[in-house]
Formats: C-alpha cells, structure tokens, sequence
C-alpha cells in the first residue's frame, strides 16, 4: 500500500514503449557546477571520474546506473508530464521548457536524483549498521536477471547485454542491472528496518500531546484491514483462485484464514487507516463504504490485481492518525537529514548533463 520501497524493474513496459536512445557524453571543461541551471541536488563535491555519475562515501553509481534510473524514473514522469503540457518530440528534453525556470530535463533529472538519493542514503544507513544482502536476497536478483535474459532472448533473441544496450545506450552493462538491483534490494530492505523502527519510537502519550497541542480532535476510528494480493500464474488462474479463496474467507472471514492463504500471494495487515491514508483507491472505497462492518470480507479487481479483504477492526482515531503521522513525518526529516548531514555527495555533472531523448 503506501511504503517507502524501491520499485520494481519496468523496463519492458518503460524503455521499449518510449523508444529512448541515450546520449552519454564527458564535456570537455570538466565543470565544477551543473550545466543545466535547473538541476537541483543534494549539496556536494564535483568528481571528474568518467566511470561515476553521483557516489557517496561507500557506494557509487557508474554513468550506466545513472541511464537506468533516468529512463526508468524517467519513462514514468514523462508520461505524467505529457498530461499536462504537450512534448515537442523534434527538440530534446534540454531544449524545451517546462515551467518557467526547468526545462523537461531538469524536471526528470530532479526527480531521478531525488529517488537515487534516497536509495542511497538507506543503503549507508544499511553499511553502518553492518547489513549486506542476504543470500535469499541475491538469489531474488540474479533469478530477475535471469527473467529479463529469458524475455531478451524470446521476446527479441538478443543476448541480454546488448539488450540493455538498446534500452539504456552503450554505457550500460549486465554488471551494472546487477548493482542497480542490489542497490535497490539493500535500501529496500533497510527502508523497512527504519520505518519499524521510526514507528516504534512514537509513544501513545506522545501521540495524545500532539493531538491535543494541535487541535487533531476528530474521533472517527481509523479501521485495520488484512488484504491478500493474489500472484497466481495466468489472469483466468488468477480469478478462479480468487473466487475459490473468497468461498472460505466468506465460511470463515478471521485474520487466520487470511494468514492460512500466505501460499497463493502476500498477505499483509494494514493498520489504523483512514480514506487519506489507505493507499490503493479500490480497497480503500471498499474498506470506507456506508454501512461496513467489523469482519465483513470482500475482493476488489484493480490494475489487473486481485485483493481479498477482510475489515478486522478499529484503531486509533483520525485524529491521532494525524498526530501520529505528523510525528513519523518529523522522526524521518530529522533521520534522513542527518544522513545527509553526515554523508558527502560526489556528482560528475557533465556525465548527468548528458542525458537526454534524440529528436
């Protein structure tokens, strides 16, 4: 639902459906400030090594990484970009505005380094804490590598490394969606291990203080949920599943019967949830619908995915979801800014300059 997690690897559906060619290029003058007047990032240090596009102290992103991030995070924005300003295909992202002061390129390329950022920073939090990818985690990499081999080969009987070529420009290396997907995979994992532990750190009392410091009064009860995604094979195998499944949720709807389904796809619970905060629109019309019941259970088909769901019960108020949320909001700023405070940013700004889709 609404988790700070990495996201999963779109480059069928991104790179192939946008046609992006890359243009990687090293200035000359070695700048020592971004080309672009728009770029924004984190404050750091210029670093002229033609094999790194953005490190910090203990992990680097070579100019290959950098090109899948950008297409990737890139693919996503443009189509949301598009919405609301028509893209003149004949100019590059550099040589077209955006908003009066960004160009479309300071706008995707923003937004790449805010998220590669992010996945950085998790991952240093991860080294100093000693945490490495376990081997069940590297198994889950190299069997994504080996899915994209597989749809390289049958899909366009390419060897996968010339295939990322294709999508990604020459720059880019099987090495290299290795250590994005480690990367990912690290800070992923680690997110999980500081939200849990940002969350902990929040006390009821201090909970009830800053509601009433705040004037978070509304006593409506948020309600908790159990869902299950259903991941099963085909769409047709999928549905009967569902439909087989939701016979023995309705003959027995208890969160152990939820958990008894953990085989067919994630089961998950969700707790204190209000109509703002309930992540995916479908489940949370059904969750918040006129006349819902403790332990009513039911199925919502959304974006080709099937959720069963059981309501098991009330929690906090909104008001101290409020509160609560508030709080976690402050908890993370002060975390992540102290990574930031603590970390230094190295940035080849000619190599992140040189991004961009031929006209």
């Amino acid at each position: 639902m609404n988790q700070r997690t990495a996201a999963v690897v779109r480059i069928l559906s991104i790179a192939l459906a946008l046609c992006l060619l890359l243009g990687l290029v090293a200035c000359k003058k070695k700048s020592t400030a971004p080309l672009s007047p728009g770029l924004s990032m984190i404050e750091g240090v210029a670093v002229h090594d033609d094999g790194v596009a953005m490190q910090t102290d203990h992990f680097t992103v070579t100019p290959g990484m950098m090109a899948y991030f950008f297409y990737d995070y890139g693919g996503v924005l443009l189509s949301t970009m598009e919405k609301n300003k028509p893209y003149d295909s004949t100019k590059s992202l550099h040589d077209q505005m955006y908003t009066d002061t960004q160009s479309w390129y300071d706008v995707i390329m923003n937004e790449t380094l805010r998220s590669v950022s992010e996945m950085l920073i998790y991952c240093e939090a991860a080294h100093a804490a000693g945490v490495t990818l376990t081997d069940a985690q590297r198994a889950t990499v190299e069997s994504e590598i080996a899915r994209l081999r597989f749809d390289a080969a049958a899909g366009y009987s390419m060897e996968l490394e010339p295939y990322l070529q294709r999508l990604y420009g020459p720059l880019m290396t099987e090495g290299d969606l290795r250590a994005v997907l480690e990367l990912r995979a690290l800070a992923s994992a680690h997110a999980a291990t500081v939200n849990s532990t940002l969350e902990n750190g929040i006390t009821a009392s201090a909970i009830r203080d800053y509601a009433s410091a705040n004037g978070f009064t509304d006593a409506t009860k948020s309600r908790n949920l159990t869902y299950l995604m259903l991941t099963s094979g085909t769409a047709a195998a999928t549905k009967a599943k569902a439909e087989e499944l939701m016979q023995t949720l309705l003959s027995s709807p208890t969160d152990a019967t939820m958990q008894s389904f953990s085989g067919e796809g994630t089961v998950a619970r969700e707790q204190n949830l209000t109509p703002d905060n309930s992540g995916v629109a479908a489940i949370s019309r059904w969750l918040f619908a006129a006349g819902r019941e403790v332990g009513d259970a039911g199925r919502v088909d959304t974006g080709g995915v099937i959720y069963l769901l059981l309501y098991t019960g009330n929690g906090m108020t909104y008001g101290e979801v409020s509160a609560r949320m508030a709080l976690y909001d402050a908890a993370f700023a002060d975390w992540y800014n102290g990574w930031v405070e603590t970390l230094t940013f190295g940035y080849n700004y000619d190599i992140l300059d040189g991004y961009d889709i031929d006209p």
